[in-house]
């Protein structure tokens, strides 16, 4: 069973944030030889619904699992979001959240897997969902693998089987973080859902059925495929009052939201717009979605499931 107190108590830490915290992140663009090198091991392709100019690439500080200091963190993900992802990684070095590394994937050639049994943290990778022809958030870069090893991707095959993905990820079954006679649990992504969630992240394969993705964290499909057809000042503004919906609505309903019964931002949208998907209400007309964003949200109208 998961424990559910620690992922309420990882809300309240991100709801909170963290005092007189300050950015210490760095957001950079990605190089042409960056781009390159990318290219080569088909970690981009000319196919991605993301290209390299609308991609950064996060620098941040964290600890490893000795309580080591490391300054060379590095993560690629879509250039609206990149700010918060800073602010992500900031946060969970200021709360001692250990990382084992985090390096960009290009270093594994693309492989999912060998970066998953490296325990490395990761983001933009141009790869379907596993299993599937589907594009992943990955390949949006909107999506995060936090510590694979200590949070695995686990399936369901058949009947009363469960599959670990890394293999290692097997000891970390049971997802209580404190328990009797044994040490503290340590790198558990439950433990940060909060963090994730008040940077833009709110969505979280713990939460799922099957399968179940500990590691994982992700914006909506929906945001991910608008924010990529929009330009990246669009995007960035669409974010912005995303992450500010998001701290609004918590703050007045605190309760609601730490039992995750709330409407986000594109809820509210789609609303006031009377559409089932952003990303194709865009398609169909970008002025009208554009100018609905640009307007300042009533939050009290629907931060909270009725």
């Amino acid at each position: 069973m998961m424990n559910k107190q620690l992922i309420k108590l990882g809300l309240a830490v991100g709801m909170m944030g963290v005092v007189g915290s300050a950015t210490a992140a760095t957001v950079t663009s990605i190089t042409s030889a960056e781009c390159q090198a990318m290219s080569s091991v088909g970690v981009m392709s000319t196919s991605a619904p993301v290209q390299c100019q609308r991609l950064k690439k996060v620098t941040f500080k964290y600890r490893d699992f000795s309580g080591r200091s490391h300054s060379n963190g590095q993560i690629i993900v879509m250039d609206a979001v990149a700010p918060y992802v800073g602010k992500i990684f900031d946060e969970l070095y200021q709360v001692g959240f250990p990382i084992h590394k985090a390096v960009p994937i290009e270093k594994y050639r693309g492989d999912d897997t060998k970066s998953m049994t490296d325990n490395n943290t990761s983001a933009f990778n141009y790869r379907p969902v596993e299993g599937t022809s589907s594009l992943s958030l990955h390949a949006y870069g909107a999506a995060i693998d936090l510590n694979p090893v200590q949070n695995p991707f686990v399936t369901f095959p058949r009947a009363g089987q469960a599959k670990y993905s890394p293999i290692e990820g097997t000891k970390y079954a049971n997802r209580e973080i404190y328990r009797y006679g044994k040490p503290d649990r340590k790198g558990m992504a439950e433990t940060v859902v909060g963090i994730f969630a008040r940077n833009g992240f709110l969505y979280w394969g713990g939460f799922w059925n099957s399968p179940i993705d500990y590691q994982h964290f992700q914006l909506s499909k929906d945001m991910a495929v608008m924010m990529s057809q929009m330009s990246a000042q669009q995007a960035t503004l669409f974010f912005k009052h995303y992450v500010e919906w998001y701290n609004s609505c918590s703050r007045m309903y605190p309760k609601a939201y730490s039992q995750y019964k709330f409407n986000d931002y594109t809820n509210y949208l789609k609303h006031k717009l009377g559409v089932s998907s952003l990303n194709k209400a865009y398609q169909a007309n970008p002025a009208k979605v554009m100018a609905q964003i640009e307007q300042v949200p009533l939050r009290s109208e629907i931060c909270v499931k009725r």
